[in-house]
């Protein structure tokens, strides 16, 4: 896998993306010297924004032409950063995206109540907007994001975590934002129903395959690629699909596992262990079922866009971005 530049697919809604950018900052602003710091740290640690270049994408697409697009740009983006905030301290990180986590930084307690924070602050954006539906997709992705934290963590250190539970755990940590972000485009731009339902489909389906690449990277990429230790999920206690294929092929496997998890997650994975681990995945094939259903999934977010009209050139751009995520390398 290579590391990829959205910039080409961003690039018709630059001008947007900088005006998300500045509604974060006027969101976050803070009269609090101990909440801006805080504000400014994860800032300046900002990722792709993929979601709320995926909420202007869908708005240009389906002809919304207000600035909604953006404020929900931006409310999509606080709740995936709050997301993220609060996983770092259940999983106890120390690392994103290379820097240090709030939570190493100031400790749980203050980092969750900023959590908290961010959620609330998305919330009132999202209520100013005076949009019935988008409050309920709000309410929907939020409410769903949270149960599955729950199912996360209740199966956490867990050799029985099943299928089920991890296609669970996927779908409403991480699709069902996706998919939030995209339907949102047609909301606002007052589509049909099955343009809406599409344009959602096409969403959920971008965020399966996001996650499922995710989880091949934490055994494929190297710690420099992914910003923290490869390895980092099974280490925190969560068994992804390639390792629940691993498992399933060579039951062997369970004792490598027990190993690393009984040495606690601060504990680097020995050397051996991890030279084991590759080589069984590599002999059984484990990542091969996981990489095929990424693609799956993102031939099945290009085939929702079928019947949605919209403007030719950014068709393309989503046509193209479920694609090329299946090459990222971080």
């Amino acid at each position: 896998m290579k590391r990829i530049s959205l910039a080409r697919y961003f690039a018709p809604i630059q001008s947007r993306l900088s005006a998300v950018e500045e509604e974060l900052k006027r969101t976050l602003q803070s009269d609090v010297p101990l909440v801006q710091k805080l504000a400014d740290h994860i800032r300046e640690g900002q990722g792709k924004r993929l979601r709320p270049a995926l909420v202007l994408l869908s708005s240009r697409f389906c002809g919304h032409d207000s600035d909604l697009d953006v404020r929900f740009g931006a409310v999509f983006e606080l709740v995936h950063t709050a997301t993220l905030i609060h996983d770092d301290v259940i999983d106890h990180a120390e690392l994103r995206r290379s820097k240090p986590t709030l939570n190493a930084l100031w400790g749980n307690t203050l980092t969750v109540l900023f959590g908290d924070l961010l959620y609330l602050h998305s919330m009132s954006s999202a209520i100013q907007a005076r949009s019935w539906r988008m409050m309920e997709i709000f309410a929907e992705v939020t409410t769903r994001m949270i149960e599955g934290e729950l199912i996360q963590n209740h199966v956490l250190f867990r050799m029985d975590t099943s299928r089920q539970d991890y296609f669970d755990i996927q779908e409403r940590k991480t699709a069902l934002l996706f998919s939030g972000c995209t339907e949102s485009g047609a909301v606002l731009a007052q589509r049909s129903q099955a343009d809406c339902e599409a344009m959602r489909h096409y969403g959920l389906e971008v965020g399966r395959a996001f996650q499922l690449v995710d989880d091949l990277l934490d055994y494929t990429a190297t710690s420099e690629q992914l910003g923290k230790p490869a390895f980092s999920d099974l280490r925190e206690g969560k068994l992804t699909l390639p390792m629940l294929t691993l498992l399933e092929r060579v039951p062997e496997a369970r004792a490598i596992v027990e190993r690393i998890w009984a040495a606690g997650e601060s504990a680097p994975i020995s050397l051996a262990d991890e030279a084991e681990l590759r080589s069984l995945i590599q002999k059984h094939d484990a990542l091969s079922e996981t990489r095929a259903l990424a693609q799956a999934a993102s031939r099945a977010a290009v085939e929702a866009l079928a019947g949605v009209q919209g403007d030719a050139g950014i068709r393309k751009l989503l046509v193209e971005i479920p694609e090329v995520l299946l090459e990222r390398s971080k």
